[in-house]
């Protein structure tokens, strides 16, 4: 792992909570894998925040242990004998059906706001004869991603600043913005947005804008952030608004990126209360 914030933290705790469900850990590796995770979690756990489910058990279970240690029911957690052990993985078993509901709760989820991405850039389409799409996935360098959520957050809204003011030329034929902040087990959090240009953007040379966009996110962002564009769509995604087999294309494309790798890259550890996806129209400036 190269990540070490909050939400890996988060990542790695809902792993272990899932593999006691799914009876894949033993008395002894429970004793061994509690320690470490209970350490790491205490440096971000905010009480009164929301979390998904595994998080608020694993919490539940770190304050019996500390309730036992409190009254000297045993030294070490090592000490405890494998009935108690077997009590608490019970007792998380016994809890599955809740976690269960906590994933098909983000699924629905990720499902509206996948719908509202559809409905989104179909209407788009519908008033302008043409639009070019790029589509990028805005991270942080692996050598920095401990970076937490608060201050990835400054970097985008940052860019955001950048993208609505419309003051410099790589924004201004920008038409709108498809957004939402994610983060991947292995690499930290990342922004996948795509930057959506219409009408007379299509006169204007946009062959190198992929490079100029990451170019500006790494401005942005103190040299620490890094942009991933797949080869085929550096020089865009180009749709004709007139032709109907062009616009089910890019829906679909868009749509198979969007939900690319959903169950490990959604923010689903943490219900953060900031906004953290949208569809927004960048509104003309008037002078």
């Amino acid at each position: 792992m190269t990540t070490y914030n909050e939400a890996q933290t988060f990542c790695e705790i809902e792993k272990f909570i899932k593999d006691v469900v799914d009876d894949q850990i033993s008395c002894e590796q429970f004793k061994q894998q509690i320690v470490p995770l209970i350490i790491k979690s205490r440096r971000f756990f905010i009480a009164g925040y929301d979390y998904v489910d595994s998080i608020i058990i694993f919490k539940l279970i770190e304050r019996a242990l500390f309730q036992a240690n409190k009254y000297r029911l045993y030294e070490n957690i090592r000490d405890l004998p494998d009935h108690v052990i077997e009590l608490m993985i019970a007792d998380i078993q016994s809890k599955s059906e809740l976690i269960q509901h906590g994933h098909q709760y983000d699924q629905k989820q990720n499902k509206a706001e996948t719908k509202k991405v559809e409905r989104f850039l179909l209407d788009t389409m519908q008033y302008t004869d043409c639009l070019m799409i790029f589509p990028m996935r805005l991270s942080i360098r692996a050598d920095v991603s401990s970076l937490a959520f608060h201050e990835f957050e400054c970097y985008v809204y940052a860019l955001f600043r950048e993208v609505r003011a419309r003051e410099i030329n790589l924004f201004r034929c920008i038409h709108s913005v498809i957004w939402k902040m994610k983060h991947h087990p292995d690499r930290g959090y990342y922004l996948q947005i795509y930057f959506i240009y219409a009408g007379q953007a299509q006169d204007t040379t946009l062959s190198d804008h992929a490079d100029k966009l990451a170019a500006k996110w790494e401005e942005l962002s103190n040299g620490y952030g890094e942009a991933y564009i797949e080869e085929q769509a550096k020089k865009g995604w180009s749709v004709n608004c007139q032709d109907d087999r062009q616009i089910q294309r890019t829906l679909q494309l868009l749509k198979s990126d969007f939900n690319a790798n959903s169950k490990n890259h959604y923010l689903r550890v943490m219900r953060t209360r900031r906004k953290i996806f949208d569809c927004e129209r960048i509104p003309l400036k008037l002078n």
